[in-house]
């Protein structure tokens, strides 16, 4: 528990830094990667992103939901809000951005509709007072939303493993991690949900 605790902590700040980075080289502050650079509209996506995950952090904090639950709720629901804006963005990039391959449109597509699925799930059972099968699938949320964090630790280990000998290449791996962190982070999630009916089960 506290290792995966931990986890989500170092992500989000993860996230926090890459969403900053990525701003701050929209607005030619920063020096640019070595990939071709982002249109500025992107900004549409990675401002919302970096909204989102702090937001997300304070929803997961459970000090915060037991000692102020009108602030939970409000935070709740400007969250919803920011993430359509930011899954909208994220959908946009994949298809409008130049160079970006048909497996990672088919990714995103695919991951932001699934990521919207779960957000729409949990906001209903959070209207419908259905509070264990909201939190259940705002922890699914949740570790979607991390996903391409994680993906970029486990995308590292497949260039040293596998080599990038061209931009085809890059992309093929860049997605096939996507889609492993995706799976690493929803099993970790289930995993967690399952041990967590489990202890709260009676004897």
């Amino acid at each position: 528990m506290k290792l995966i605790r931990f986890a989500v902590i170092g992500l989000t700040l993860f996230g926090v830094v890459a969403c900053t980075i990525a701003l701050l080289r929209l607005a030619h502050v920063a020096p640019p990667s070595k990939l071709a650079p982002y249109p500025a509209w992107t900004a549409a996506h990675f401002a919302p992103a970096l909204v989102f995950v702090v937001l997300m952090s304070l929803q997961l904090w459970p000090g915060l939901r037991a000692a102020r639950p009108r602030l939970h709720r409000i935070l709740g629901r400007i969250a919803v809000g920011v993430g359509a804006v930011m899954a909208t963005g994220g959908v946009a990039m994949a298809w409008l951005v130049p160079d970006r391959t048909v497996a990672e449109r088919i990714f995103m597509s695919v991951f932001f509709g699934a990521w919207s699925a779960m957000l729409g799930l949990g906001f209903r059972a959070a209207r419908a007072r259905q509070i264990t099968s909201h939190r259940a699938w705002m922890v699914r949320m949740s570790a979607t939303t991390l996903t391409p964090l994680t993906q970029r630790l486990i995308f590292p280990a497949f260039a040293v493993s596998f080599g990038i000998d061209g931009t085809a290449t890059f992309w093929q791996l860049f997605v096939s991690a996507a889609w492993v962190a995706w799976g690493i982070n929803l099993t970790i999630a289930e995993a967690w949900l399952h041990g967590r009916t489990a202890r709260l089960a009676p004897a």
